[in-house]
């Protein structure tokens, strides 16, 4: 046997390096690191592929899929702009802006925006006298002007409005109807007609009416009903008024036992022309000043009083009132 040989017969020198010499083995040298590295390469470019078909939309990876602009840059263009000046005025105020960062997502509710909604609204249309009553009660509720103008979303001016669409989805929230002027008094469309009963009947929500005869007469056209149907009777009588035992666990429990006239400034209806499922809080001689009507799951109020003057026990009430929204 030859010496180059183990005792099992493998060889330890390959035939072919042998017959070649150095140069042979240097070449065999070379053709191992190609069968080394021509694997690596082919899982090196399987990756890049890979990479190149994960920036697609279609991958669930992070990152940008486009060129537009950052938010920063969109800022940056906006940077001399008030922040939702699009929207018009009674679809915002400044504090609702401030926190509207934290709201953008979702679908719209009442409580987010814009448009945002507040939890207590005044009409504030023409058929409203906003330098006495008007404003007395606006002053009561504690709605604040717009560089001294009615405007912004603490107002509405237009029950057939865009404005009146959004606020008919409110929650939990009073819509005031101040002392309305004898011969300016709406008659509304049955658009708004819808939008006011929706607003009513759908979110516990309470539309307060205030004032005399003409706000009794609004009730009649606009809220209960076609024409030919039996309506409130207005009426009057002398005061005071006693606050009745349905009063007890309402907003008005800590309202005075009475509520005076006041140089009969103080208005009501018969208390026989009330349907039956009317509350009628304060009342003498058969007259009602104060009562509810249920409306859905909400309320339609009546505060019979024209609030050209003051009177404390009558702001008090008007308070309360709002109250009933909770």
């Amino acid at each position: 046997r030859s010496q180059t040989t183990m005792a099992q017969g493998v060889p330890l020198v390959r035939p072919l390096e042998a017959g070649l010499g150095a140069e042979g083995s240097r070449r065999a040298d070379s053709r191992r690191r190609l069968l080394v590295l021509a694997p690596l390469a082919t899982l090196a470019l399987v990756a890049c592929c890979v990479a190149l078909a994960g920036d697609g939309s279609g991958s669930g990876e992070a990152g940008p899929v486009s060129d537009a602009m950052s938010k920063g840059q969109v800022d940056h263009m906006f940077r001399d702009k008030v922040f939702l000046e699009d929207y018009p005025k009674w679809a915002k105020t400044v504090p609702q802006i401030n926190a509207v960062g934290g709201l953008n997502h979702g679908e719209w509710k009442y409580y987010k925006g814009p448009p945002f909604l507040q939890r207590v609204t005044m009409y504030s249309g023409t058929d409203v006298d906003i330098s006495r009553s008007g404003n007395l009660v606006r002053r009561v509720l504690g709605l604040p002007l717009s560089f001294g103008k009615w405007e912004g979303n603490s107002f509405l001016d237009n029950f057939d409005s865009q404005q009146m669409r959004f606020l008919a989805s409110n929650q939990h929230s009073a819509l005031v109807i101040p002392p309305l002027t004898e011969g300016n008094m709406p008659l509304l469309p049955d658009v708004a007609k819808g939008l006011l009963h929706t607003y009513a009947a759908v979110g516990h929500n309470t539309l307060i009416v205030c004032g005399g005869a003409a706000s009794v007469n609004f009730i009649n056209m606009n809220l209960l009903g076609t024409e030919g149907e039996r309506h409130l009777a207005p009426a009057w009588t002398r005061g005071p008024y006693e606050k009745q035992e349905v009063a007890v666990g309402t907003p008005f429990q800590t309202l005075p036992v009475t509520l005076p006239n006041v140089k009969n400034h103080a208005h009501g209806v018969r208390k026989e022309s009330l349907p039956k499922e009317a509350v009628s809080y304060f009342e003498t001689d058969g007259v009602s000043v104060v009562f509810s009507l249920p409306f859905g799951a909400g309320n339609l109020m009546f505060v019979g009083f024209d609030y050209t003057i003051l009177s404390r026990p009558w702001v008090e009430t008007l308070i309360s009132a709002a109250q009933f929204a909770n």
